[in-house]
């Protein structure tokens, strides 16, 4: 597989929730079949499938792709998932989406207490509910199938390594589809190209569990077994094992990576910090200019000499969205580039109408990318996060100011351990900065690290168009969207006609790869 991906010159990102989604994805794809490569979005797919669901599945296309994994496996998963969330013509327009069950680990004997730290070197493994762990696989398996439906195009998977609990099970959805490639970003994804090769035997596989306050010696870890699930049903197929892909900022952890104890990734994406979503801080003390914005500098970009001599098939990502760039990535030794936001403002991606039409709005005026796109630190994760500045939006300080901190989805939480009772025992608990503050200190969170950040789960749905909704006064009010884009629009501008025209996948693909549009 990795030899078919040296020849992607164009690698579609994978951004946000549902942005990048498998329509998005298959456009680009099919555009030039070989030389790009379309990308799903592995993030929160459960929540966005449960709603999408739930609004009777607009169009047929999910209840095909569960259907299809049914049919194609010999199970009824899919059919269990369309009992529990399923409503036929959707619901009421003032009803509030059902949740979709948060992610939750358990001992294995199904309880929180851990006892006390035994001082020898442990592992513990952590369980979650098998019911989720299908309806992950699922979503997975049915995102990419319609991605790859009717072409032989490349498709690819994007996952952020802070969201770890899903990350397995949806990895492993998205081979039983066959899916081309992993791609992995926000943090060190070592010890997943090793657990890439197991699933495609559908072996048993374990992953290392970051947990707050744990003992000296002590570890946890998450055990998949995929002969565990539908009865072995699913490991009765053969798999084709994926290219597996890191996103990195530095060429330090590139080599580590190529230097890997376990196995070496396939290829790497080389993020510059100007990409839109999450980026890596500045290296050293947080230093801000006159906007307040991060100051990022030599240390923070990555040496192209050494990434050539690590010999791994690389691509450039953050402000490549044009033609000279591309040219000067395959000038340096790169096989292409990555693009993202020039993909979210096209007519295909799953960014809500009403705010790729509030971005190309501002740029009828004018507005400095820098105005219009600004690196906060409000994610939970702590990693930098672009937002585009939309009024309306939790960009909009107000907006935050009013909105009741809750978390009621939780992808972002963070594992912890609580301090040790009279008998040394532990509890085991799930933070998220973004949720109540009062909460989070119980938790043994500090109180000034939650003070700003935003609850990226609902903001981000919200921002493809599947936000939760109350009703308030008798009115309808949905969640506030957060919007990110890379804070390099020039190809945006130029496509746009400077924000007077919308325009397509293909479009963007022919003006990233030098072709009339």
């Amino acid at each position: 597989m990795i030899d078919r991906l040296r020849q992607i010159q164009l690698i579609q990102g994978g951004m946000g929730v549902y942005v990048s989604n498998w329509r998005l994805a298959r456009a680009v794809a099919t555009a030039r079949e070989g030389v790009t490569a379309g990308t799903v979005s592995g993030t929160a797919l459960d929540i966005v499938y449960v709603r999408l669901l739930q609004l009777g599945d607009p169009g047929g296309h999910i209840r095909r792709g569960l259907a299809a994994l049914d049919a194609q496996f010999g199970v009824t998963m899919g059919k269990r998932i369309l009992e529990r969330y399923f409503i036929e013509g959707g619901k009421a327009a003032d009803a509030r989406f059902a949740p979709a069950p948060i992610i939750t680990v358990r001992t294995e004997q199904g309880g929180t207490q851990i006892p006390a730290v035994s001082g020898a070197n442990s592992t513990i493994p952590l369980v979650i509910d098998p019911q989720i762990i299908e309806l992950q696989i699922a979503t997975g398996f049915v995102e990419v199938w319609l991605a790859k439906q009717g072409h032989q195009g490349t498709i690819l998977i994007n996952f952020l390594n802070k969201v770890e609990l899903p990350l397995l099970y949806i990895m492993y959805g998205a081979m039983l589809a066959g899916v081309d490639g992993i791609v992995v970003g926000a943090g060190n994804p070592e010890g997943l190209p090793a657990i890439c090769s197991r699933l495609a035997q559908h072996e048993p596989v374990s992953r290392e569990l970051a947990v707050l306050y744990q003992g000296s010696g002590e570890r946890f870890s998450l055990p998949f077994d995929p002969r565990q699930v539908c009865g072995g049903a699913l490991a009765q197929h053969p798999l084709k094992r994926p290219a597996f892909l890191a996103i990195v900022t530095r060429h330090d952890l590139a080599q580590a990576l190529a230097a890997s104890g376990s196995e070496p990734p396939d290829g790497l994406i080389i993020e510059n910090h100007t990409a839109g979503g999450h980026n890596a801080n500045p290296t050293g003390p947080l230093r801000r200019d006159e906007l307040g914005q991060p100051i990022y500098g030599p240390d923070d970009i990555a040496d192209l000499n050494v990434l050539r001599e690590i010999g791994l098939p690389f691509w450039l990502a953050g402000g490549y969205g044009n033609h000279a760039q591309l040219e000067a990535a395959q000038a340096v030794g790169a096989a292409g580039v990555q693009a993202g936001s020039i993909f979210a403002l096209c007519e295909e991606s799953g960014l809500r109408p009403e705010y790729r039409n509030a971005i190309l709005s501002a740029l009828r005026t004018g507005i400095d990318d820098s105005e219009l796109v600004r690196t906060t630190l409000v994610s939970p994760t702590g990693f930098a996060f672009k937002v585009a500045q939309i009024a309306g939006t939790l960009a909009d300080e107000e907006v935050f100011a009013q909105r009741p901190r809750v978390c009621d989805i939780g992808l972002l939480q963070q594992i912890g351990l609580s301090a040790p009772d009279g008998s040394g025992t532990r509890t085991i608990f799930q933070r998220c900065a973004a949720g109540p503050i009062a909460g989070y200190v119980s938790k043994r969170g500090l109180g000034r690290n939650a003070e700003d950040r935003r609850c990226l789960c609902n903001g981000l749905l919200a921002c493809v168009g599947l936000g939760q909704i109350k009703t308030q006064a008798g009115e309808v009010i949905e969640e506030p969207a957060i919007v990110t884009l890379g804070d390099h629009l020039d190809g945006v501008r130029r496509l746009s006609r400077n924000g007077q025209a919308h325009y397509w996948a293909s479009d963007a693909v022919a003006d990233i790869l030098g072709e009339t549009v």
